[in-house]
C-alpha cells in the first residue's frame, strides 16, 4: 500500500503544479504561446489573442507568420511551411522586437522572447512570450528625436539651419589632424550691407540676407566643403583638398558674384555686399587658429581696401600681418605702461583775441621709429580694444595739465580731452572724473569733453544711452562739444536735442572754406545755428590767417589749428602761453 501512496502523492503533486503552471500562463499579462517546432500554435493564452486582437479559437493551429506581420512581410504559403525553428541556434536567444498587424490593420511593437523545452513525451515545444511595447517604443523614439534636434541645435545655425562656430571648429580641426592631408583653405566672408539692409527694411529683411547668403554658399560649395555661420553676419567656409591655392581666389570670385545678383523679398530687390579674406594651410604643423588668424587679417585687409573684393593671405600680406603683430604688442605694452605721450593744442577765443583753451591730443613716440601720428595706431588701439584706456589716460593728463596751468596763474584756460564710445560706455567714467575734478580743486567748467558727432547716431539703445550720459556730464557741470561736427547722419537737426555746449567743425569743412561755396554755406549755416541756440563754435584745422578771418566774419567763436600752433609737450607749454600774453594777436578785438 505504502508504494501507491507514494505514487498517488507524487501524481497528485504533478497535477497541481500542472493546475498552477496553467492558471499561471492563463491570467499573465503577457502573451504566452506554445508551439510545435514547425511554428504551428498548439496553446495560447487570452492575454495573446488579446494583444493581437483574436479569438482564441482562430489561433490555435496556425502559425503567427500567417496573420501577425503586416502584409508586405508576410511570408508566402510555401515558406510558411517551410519554416522550422533550430533551438540550436543562438538567434533565438534573447528578446526580439517585430513590428506587428491586427487584424484592423493597425500596427503595434511586439517583444518577444523564445525558449524551448521538451514535453513528456520527449517532442521539443517552443515557448513564445511576447508583449506590446509601443508605447515604451514611441516614448524612446520620441526622446531619441528630441536627442537628434537637441544635438542638431547645439551644432547648427538656428537662423540658416547651416553649422554654427562649434561644429565649423570641429571640422576645421578634424581635417587639419588627419594624417598625409592635403592643404585646406579657409574663406571667411563678412557682408557689407547688412547694417544698411536692417535700417532700412528692419531685422527681417537682415534674416532674409543671412538665409539667402547661405543657400547661396551652400549652392556653390562641393561636397567636401562645409560652410558655417560664426557671427552676425560672418560665415565661414572650409575647403579640405585645396590643391592649388587659385581654387579659393577663383571661387571666392564666384561667389561675390553670385552674392551680388539682386534676389526678391517681399517685393523688394535685395543685394548682398560681401568682402572675403582668403588663406590656405602653409605646412602640416599649422592649427586651425593659425588659419583663422590669417584669413581674419586677411578680411580686415579687403574691408581696409574698399570692401567687396577678395583678399588672399600671401607672402606680402604675412609680411604686414607680422609687422602689425609686432605693432600691436609695442602698442598694448605702451599703453598698459602708460608710455604714451600727450600734447596739447591751443584754443583761440576770435572775440577776444585771448588763449582760452587746450585739447588734449595722444601721441605715440616709438624708442626706435620716433613720433607716429594718430591715424597710423588709433586703429590698432580699437581693435586692441583699448580705446577706454587710452583715453582715460588722455582724461587725466588733461586734469593734470590743467592743475599746472591754474599753478602758473592761468586759471582761465580750460582743457579739453576726447571721449570714445567705450569710455563713456564705462561704468564708472563720470564719477572718475568728478573724483579727479574735486581732489585737483578745478572749475568742473573749465573741462570739456569732445565726443564724435558719429557717436551720438546708430541703434536707438545706444543713442538714449549716450544722451543721458551727455545730460548728466552737462548737468555734473562738465562742458560737452560734439566733434568733428557737419560729417555725421543728422547734424544741424539733432543739435536742439542732444544737451551739448558747443560743436566743432570738421576740419574737412574748414580747409575747403575759402575755395568751395558749398563748405561755406554749410559752415556758415552751422554757426548761425549754434549761435543761435548758445553754443560755443570751434572751428579746428585753420592752417591760415585768411581762413582764420573768414571764420571770425562768419561769428566763429574759437579756432584752433597749425596757423595758432601746433599740438605741443606739456614742458612748452607755459612759455608758450606767457610769450602770446607778451604780444598782441593779429586778431585781437
Amino acid at each position: 500500500m505504502e508504494p501507491c501512496t507514494q505514487k498517488n502523492r507524487y501524481l497528485k503533486s504533478r497535477a497541481a503544479q500542472a493546475d498552477y503552471f496553467r492558471l499561471a500562463c492563463e491570467n499573465a499579462a503577457d502573451g504566452i504561446l506554445v508551439q510545435d517546432l514547425n511554428a504551428k500554435t498548439l496553446w495560447a493564452n487570452q492575454a495573446y489573442a488579446d494583444i493581437h486582437n483574436l479569438d482564441l479559437n482562430n489561433i490555435i493551429g496556425r502559425s503567427p507568420l500567417e496573420y501577425a506581420l503586416p502584409k508586405d512581410k508576410t511570408p508566402t504559403k510555401e515558406e510558411i511551411q517551410d519554416f522550422r525553428y533550430d533551438p540550436d541556434d543562438p538567434k533565438w536567444n534573447g528578446f526580439e522586437l517585430v513590428k506587428n498587424q491586427r487584424p484592423d490593420g493597425s500596427e503595434f511593437w511586439n517583444q518577444i522572447s523564445i525558449s524551448f523545452v521538451k514535453n513528456s513525451d520527449g517532442a521539443e515545444n517552443a515557448i513564445v512570450v511576447c508583449r506590446d511595447v509601443t508605447e515604451q517604443v514611441t516614448q524612446e523614439n520620441q526622446l531619441r528625436k528630441i536627442g537628434y534636434e537637441l544635438e542638431h541645435q547645439a551644432s547648427h545655425d538656428s537662423l540658416t539651419g547651416i553649422p554654427n562656430r562649434a561644429a565649423f571648429l570641429a571640422f576645421i580641426s578634424q581635417e587639419m589632424a588627419a594624417p598625409d592631408r592635403a592643404a585646406v583653405g579657409l574663406l571667411h566672408i563678412d557682408l557689407d550691407n547688412s547694417k544698411a539692409i536692417n535700417d532700412t527694411h528692419g531685422h527681417s529683411g537682415g534674416d532674409a540676407v543671412l538665409r539667402h547668403t547661405a543657400n547661396i554658399i551652400q549652392g556653390l560649395i562641393r561636397d567636401s566643403d562645409l560652410v558655417a555661420r560664426v557671427g552676425g553676419d560672418e560665415f565661414v567656409v572650409v575647403c579640405p583638398l585645396v590643391n592649388n591655392p587659385d581654387f579659393l581666389t577663383r571661387f571666392s570670385s564666384q561667389l561675390l558674384n553670385t552674392l551680388a545678383e539682386p534676389f526678391e523679398w517681399n517685393g523688394r530687390k535685395l543685394q548682398v555686399e560681401a568682402s572675403i579674406g582668403a588663406a590656405v594651410s602653409q605646412s602640416r604643423y599649422d592649427t586651425p587658429e593659425d588659419l583663422l588668424v590669417r584669413s581674419d587679417f586677411a578680411l580686415y585687409e579687403a574691408k581696409h581696401n574698399g570692401r567687396y573684393q577678395v583678399v588672399t593671405y600671401d607672402t606680402a600680406l604675412r609680411d604686414q600681418h607680422a609687422f602689425q603683430t609686432r605693432r600691436e604688442r609695442e602698442l598694448a605694452d605702451a599703453i598698459d605702461g602708460g608710455n604714451l605721450d600727450f600734447f596739447f593744442q591751443p584754443q583761440l577765443c576770435l572775440r577776444t583775441g585771448e588763449i582760452i583753451g587746450m585739447e588734449t591730443l595722444v601721441r605715440w613716440i616709438h624708442p626706435s621709429d620716433g613720433l607716429i601720428e594718430p591715424n597710423d595706431f588709433l586703429t590698432l588701439v580699437r581693435d586692441l580694444g583699448l580705446l577706454g584706456v587710452m583715453d582715460l589716460s588722455a582724461m587725466d593728463a588733461a586734469l593734470a595739465e590743467k592743475r599746472r596751468l591754474n599753478l602758473a596763474g592761468f586759471d582761465d584756460i580750460g582743457v579739453a580731452f576726447n571721449a570714445s564710445p567705450e569710455l563713456l560706455a564705462h561704468p564708472d567714467f563720470i564719477n572718475r572724473l568728478v573724483w579727479a575734478v574735486e581732489a585737483g580743486e578745478i572749475d568742473r567748467s573749465q573741462i570739456t569733453i569732445e565726443v564724435l558727432e558719429t557717436t551720438n547716431f546708430g541703434d536707438a539703445t545706444h543713442k538714449a544711452s549716450h544722451a543721458a550720459i551727455i545730460h548728466d556730464l552737462r548737468h555734473a557741470g562738465f562742458g560737452v562739444h560734439l566733434d568733428d561736427f557737419g560729417i555725421g547722419f543728422a547734424g544741424l537737426s539733432h543739435l536742439a536735442a542732444l544737451d551739448v555746449s558747443g560743436v566743432k567743425i570738421d576740419r574737412g569743412l574748414v580747409s575747403n572754406l575759402l575755395n568751395d561755396t558749398t563748405c561755406q554755406k554749410i559752415v556758415r549755416k552751422i554757426i548761425e545755428l549754434s549761435n543761435d541756440l548758445g553754443l560755443i563754435v570751434t572751428a579746428e584745422g585753420v592752417e591760415d590767417a585768411l581762413t582764420a578771418t573768414a571764420l571770425q566774419e562768419m561769428g566763429c567763436s574759437v579756432i584752433q589749428g597749425y596757423w595758432l600752433s601746433k599740438p605741443m609737450p606739456s614742458e612748452n607749454l607755459i612759455g608758450w602761453i606767457e610769450n602770446q600774453d607778451r604780444h598782441t594777436h593779429p586778431l585781437r578785438a
